[in-house]
This record gives structure tokens, C-alpha cells and sequence, in this order.
């Protein structure tokens, strides 16, 4: 169960919990979190007073003092002494000292689902907005991405609020004064529920947080059916009917706004949505294809990121840009310009030919998806090895999705497993990461044991020019790239000294 739903109010607004004038703060317990931290910008962009808390600093942490909030490390009643509002995730948990202070004072709690609800709906906060609310199991970071730099290219000064960082604007959030609110919208705990957007993106549906869905896929299709009813009549979905799930979904719902997109020619579903890409082509680092409207052509995309998914992602964020009339030309020049989302087969560093890739990847379709794009790159090239580091992620997730994850490493020529991330998991018996590398499809595949650093130090070893190597998980494997950058640069440097 969700260690924190029960507590959700669903009737709490925020305009009734806190003032500008009050003086009184809204502070986050679990700050340094992606999305909290874009909350909280986005608040004291409006004036509020922000406060908030987590067990280490991060960059995170460090955006929001530099922006005059107040940051506390570590969890202590105390934090919230002025607080007005507390504003929680579900990773918190009910023995949180923070949140029992809170509690017992009397004061708000509110999920940060609400917050951004609140927000998007324009509850006393900012003007009334246009709201694009983009969800799905894989791919949302990404295409709230793209529909976001295509707006900020078409000078539609939008707000937005995304779950990682946009390396082009630096920041996961920003207050805009246009007409358009962009939100990434969560899925993985069931909140989605609270939202009503004008747009809405459903990547695709697939079955991930065994913690929150219980009850399986149908308790997911569910989920979605309820966000979809909600909906206001006259709203916009825009659905992937290349994804199995969202196709699930399309038949049990009624809506008359639903726009099909597609990027698979082979799916039957392809003919019956209205933006298409065909003529689909990979050029090393980069993606091609042919736009259409129904069966009217459009004109070209030239992507900067690879792989299949990435084009799906941009046909999304195609789709809501027509429908809000801007310029095709703003969008295939913003989707050629766009590198990514950070720990999105985002580049770390290159060295002696040996590229390092960091990806965010951790359930079986995104690593699959990854790889695959990997594959392409190398295949285009005609050079170079696909080296897989994989570091699972939370011991649950790796026990359900066991023979999934087992089946994703086929595109990767050579596979690497570090050790579990438990994100605060305890570990479960028979489930570990030495176990998992021997189940593997792969013929060569290692269990690497040991910190990061040693990581880094074994693999250094054993590569060589032209491969492309890739850091995969949620975990602190982020940091494996740069140490391998650190590792590879001094073997070169011992290398010119002995020569």
C-alpha cells in the first residue's frame, strides 16, 4: 500500500492552507527530490515562502537556496516550525518525524500531486492557463521535454514543471506568462486521478510500480479510466496506438477527444491515427522521418537523439504543437536542436573513441528500448561494441520483472550487472544482482561487485576504441560515467608516460 494515501485529503485546496500574506512557509519534506524540487521552484517563483528537507544535499537542495528557500538536511520535527503547508510524495514514509510533527500541530499535509493540480488549474495562484498534462509509463520526461522547448521556440512563454532536467533552459521547472501550463503528470502512485488538464499525452500503459498497483494491469487501466473521465468534454487525448495498453484503455473509454498517434507502419492501428511518421531512417546519433496529418504530408524530422522511442516521443509532441497551431517549421527545428533530457542516453564523455552514455532506463522496455537505439548507432557507424552496465533497481522491481529484465540485454554485446539499488528497500532472499547476471540471455555477461570507484576501475580495463559504452539504472549508477571518464583519462595519461 501507498505508505502515505491514506493521508491524502482530497478535498484540501491549497489557496485555503497558505497565504503570500501569512508569512507562513510551504515546506517540502523530500526537497531534494526531482519533482518536489520543480515544485518548489516553481513556488517561490510565485512568491511563496518555501522550506524543506531531505537526508543530503544535492544540486537540487542547491537551486533552492539559491533561489531564497530554505533547506534543512536531515528530517527533524523542528523543520517545520513556521511551516503552513507540508507538502509530501508517496516515497514518504508514515514514521517520518516531519510529517508526525505535522500531524499532531494541526497542520496541512497535501500530496504534491495536489500542488501541481493546484497550480495547473490556476487555483488562486497564476492566471488561468492552458494546461498539457503529459503521462505514461515510458517516454513522459522526455516528450514534456520536447513539447516544452517547442513552445519556448514558438515564444509561447510557457510554465512548466517536468520530472528532470532540461539541459537547454537548466532547470526542471519554470514560471512562463503565456498561455500554456506543460506538466509532467506521475502515474506510479495513483494520483494521477487529481489532475484535469485541457491536453493530455499518454505515452503508452504498461505494468511498473508493482508497490502502488497491486492488483495488476487492470488496477492501471483503471487508474487511467478514472483520470480519463474527469477529463472536461471538450479536452484532448493524445494516445500512442502503437502501445498494446493504451489500446486496452482506448476500448473502455468515451471520449470524443481522443487523436491517435503512430510510429510503427506494421501496426494495424497505424492507418487509424490521425499524426504518423513513415519512411523512418538512422543516421548515427540522429532519427529520420516523414510526418504526415491523416494522409497528408507534412514535411520532415531530423531528431538529435536515437532510437524508435525517441521518435515516438516526438511525434507526441508533434501532435500537441499542431493542434495548437504552431509552426511545423519551429517544430523540426527544435526536435533537430534537442539533445536529450538529462540521464537520457545523455552523453558523459568520450574518450580515446570509447563513448560513455548515462540512461535512466530501469524496467525491461526502457532498457530494451535503450539498447536497441544503441544498437542502431553502432550498426549505422559500422563500428563499435554495445557494452551494457546495468544496476538494477529496487529488489521488488527486480523480482517481478525478473525474466523481463532477463530477456532485454540481446541488443548489447557485452553485459555488466552491478549490484542492486534498494531505494530503501530491504533485500529480498534469492534476489540479488550475481543471481540475476547468470539468468541473463547473454552469453557474455559479468556480475561486477564492489563500489562505484571499483566499477569504474574493472571496466576501464577491459574496454577499447569504438565502443559505446552505457551507465542503465534509477540509481547512483549516474555517477559511474564520469568515474569512468576519470579512469580511462589516467590510463591514457600512464599510457603517453610510458611511451
Amino acid at each position: 500500500m501507498n505508505p502515505t494515501k491514506f493521508m491524502i485529503d482530497k478535498n484540501l485546496k491549497f489557496p485555503k492552507c497558505v497565504t503570500k500574506e501569512n508569512k507562513k512557509a510551504i515546506h517540502f519534506i523530500g526537497l531534494g527530490g526531482i519533482g518536489m524540487s520543480g515544485l518548489a521552484k516553481f513556488l517561490l517563483e510565485l512568491g511563496y515562502k518555501v522550506t524543506g528537507s531531505d537526508i543530503k544535499d544535492n544540486p537540487n537542495m542547491f537551486s533552492i537556496s539559491a533561489l531564497g528557500g530554505t533547506t534543512f538536511i536531515g528530517h527533524n520535527a523542528k523543520n517545520i516550525c513556521n511551516a503552513g503547508l507540508v507538502v509530501v510524495s508517496s516515497a514518504i514514509k508514515i514514521d517520518n518525524p516531519e510529517l508526525i510533527e505535522a500531524k499532531n500541530r494541526g497542520v496541512p499535509i497535501l500530496h504534491r500531486s495536489q500542488i501541481l493540480e493546484a497550480l495547473m488549474s490556476g487555483l488562486g495562484l497564476v492566471k488561468k492557463q492552458v494546461s498539457i498534462g503529459i503521462s505514461g509509463t515510458h517516454g513522459k520526461t522526455t516528450t514534456t521535454g520536447m513539447v516544452s522547448l517547442i513552445f519556448e521556440a514558438a515564444k509561447q512563454n510557457p510554465s512548466i514543471v517536468v520530472g528532470g532536467q532540461m539541459p537547454v533552459l537548466n532547470t526542471n521547472s519554470k514560471l512562463g506568462n503565456g498561455k500554456y501550463f506543460i506538466a509532467e503528470l506521475d502515474e506510479s502512485d495513483g494520483t494521477i486521478e487529481f489532475y484535469s488538464p485541457n491536453y493530455t499525452v499518454i505515452t503508452n500503459l504498461e505494468l511498473d510500480h508493482h508497490d502502488h498497483y497491486t492488483e495488476g494491469f487492470d488496477q492501471l487501466i483503471n487508474t487511467f479510466k478514472t483520470y480519463i473521465s474527469n477529463l472536461d468534454k471538450n479536452a484532448k487525448i493524445i494516445l500512442n496506438a502503437d502501445c498494446t495498453g493504451n489500446m486496452s484503455l482506448f476500448e473502455k473509454i468515451n471520449h470524443s477527444g481522443i487523436i491517435l498517434y503512430s510510429t510503427n507502419e506494421e501496426n494495424k492501428n497505424h492507418e487509424k491515427a490521425l499524426y504518423k511518421a513513415k519512411n523512418i531512417a538512422y543516421e548515427g546519433y540522429t532519427t529520420c522521418a516523414d510526418v504526415y496529418k491523416a494522409n497528408e504530408f507534412i514535411g520532415k524530422i531530423k531528431l538529435g537523439v536515437p532510437g524508435l522511442h525517441n521518435l515516438s516521443n516526438a511525434i507526441a509532441a508533434t501532435a500537441i504543437a499542431l493542434e495548437n497551431d504552431i509552426d511545423f517549421e519551429i517544430i523540426s527545428k527544435t526536435l533537430e536542436q534537442f539533445t536529450g533530457m538529462k540521464r537520457r542516453f545523455q552523453t558523459v564523455g568520450e574518450v580515446d573513441g570509447i563513448k560513455i552514455i548515462d540512461d535512466y532506463a530501469h524496467h525491461p522496455t526502457e532498457l530494451k528500448a535503450t539498447l536497441n537505439s544503441a544498437k542502431q548507432v553502432v550498426k549505422s557507424l559500422e563500428k563499435g561494441r554495445v557494452i551494457a552496465v546495468f544496476q538494477p533497481h529496487r529488489y521488488s522491481r527486480l523480482s517481478n520483472l525478473w525474466n523481463e529484465f532477463s530477456e532485454s540485454f540481446e541488443n548489447a554485446h557485452k553485459v555488466y550487472i552491478t549490484d542492486v539499488y534498494s531505494a530503501g528497500e530491504s533485500p529480498k532472499a534469492g534476489i540479488n544482482a550475481e543471481i540475476f547476471a547468470k539468468s541473463i540471455n547473454n552469453a557474455d555477461t559479468q556480475y561486477l561487485n564492489g563500489s562505484l570507484e571499483q566499477v569504474a576501475i574493472k571496466l576501464s580495463e577491459t574496454l577499447r576504441p569504438d565502443d559505446l559504452v552505457l551507465t542503465i539504472g534509477a540509481g547512483d549508477i549516474t555517477k559511474l560515467g564520469n568515474l569512468l571518464v576519470e579512469k580511462l583519462n589516467i590510463s591514457r595519461q600512464n599510457k603517453c608516460l610510458q611511451n
